[in-house]
């Protein structure tokens, strides 16, 4: 008698091949053509951190510390005002503090102490409002560990300070991997984008894909300083101009998909520097330079 044989096995192997072959397009597809900037999303809340508890879980280093209706804080002479403890999500880009200090030229120092022991973790030096409001502050530094944030005022005789809240954490920009500084994406000069001060914002975009034939794509900067970036180990470096947008291009290998682009944005001290179009097409050959103008 002839056997018949069991075709069940290879056609079930060619059926999950062509759905595989299905589902590759449609999870490029499925990434964006650029890095999106935003929704920002709130993170776990800090416990005890809106003083609906009290001042449970936070403490002092100086003389006085005062809770008033509101609620608020009131610390006095100088004192430091150390909040509760949490942990740091690992994806968490800015906590925001919502503080004022009374008087002209105030200044705080920010830091996130770890509750395991060691130095504080130096975040940010703030000039803050005089009146209460919420600031955001870099925090990629202290992400992944359990730690308090540290409020001191910057030695000046009978500083007060004044304390609503502190957190939830941001993740300002999702899928982005934020190293160092502050993302604050704003619009300006016509662009949307991130808009850097004081310090250097070090970062990895989310992954995208690069639609159909593009062979570059771009980091825009205006304002002063300079930018850095880098996509699968090519790297170009552009500086500022406070007129006009300047372009770095990053050659992008063919049929790329899931790319990222890591980049550092410097701005000079005391300057503004916008970065913006981060991994939009950009031309495939360099624009020319403008030809000088003529004295007449």
């Amino acid at each position: 008698m002839q056997s018949i044989p069991d075709l069940g096995r290879p056609v079930l192997r060619a059926r999950l091949a062509l759905a595989l072959i299905a589902v590759i397009p449609a999870v490029a597809a499925a990434q964006p053509a650029v890095p999106p900037l935003g929704p920002a999303t709130g993170l776990e809340a800090i416990p005890t951190g809106d003083l609906v508890a009290g001042l449970e879980g936070w403490s002092q280093v100086g003389p006085t510390m005062t809770l008033l209706g509101g609620p608020l804080i009131e610390a006095g002479d100088n004192t430091t005002v150390v909040g509760p403890a949490f942990t740091v999500p690992a994806n968490a880009q800015a906590l925001p503090l919502v503080l004022g200090v009374p008087g002209a030229n105030a200044l705080l120092d920010i830091s996130a102490r770890p509750v395991a022991g060691g130095a504080d973790i130096p975040l940010v030096t703030l000039t803050p409002d005089r009146a209460v409001r919420s600031v955001d502050v870099p925090i990629a530094a202290a992400r992944g560990r359990a730690v308090r944030v540290v409020i001191d005022p910057v030695s000046s005789l009978g500083r007060r300070v004044y304390v609503r809240s502190i957190g939830p954490p941001v993740e300002v920009l999702p899928g982005w991997d934020v190293r160092r500084g502050l993302p604050v994406v704003t619009s300006r000069w016509g662009r949307r984008g991130l808009d850097v001060q004081d310090a250097p914002l070090e970062a990895t975009t989310a992954p995208f894909s690069p639609r159909g034939r593009t062979a570059f794509v771009g980091v825009s900067v205006r304002g002063a300083g300079t930018v850095r970036a880098s996509l699968r180990g090519r790297a170009a470096r552009a500086s500022a101009k406070a007129g006009s947008w300047t372009t770095l291009r990053l050659r992008v290998p063919k049929g790329a998909r899931g790319v990222r682009i890591a980049f550092t944005a410097t701005p000079a001290p005391g300057e503004r520097l916008m970065v913006a179009g981060i991994g939009a097409p950009a031309p495939r050959t360099p624009p020319r330079p403008a030809p000088p103008r003529s004295r007449p």
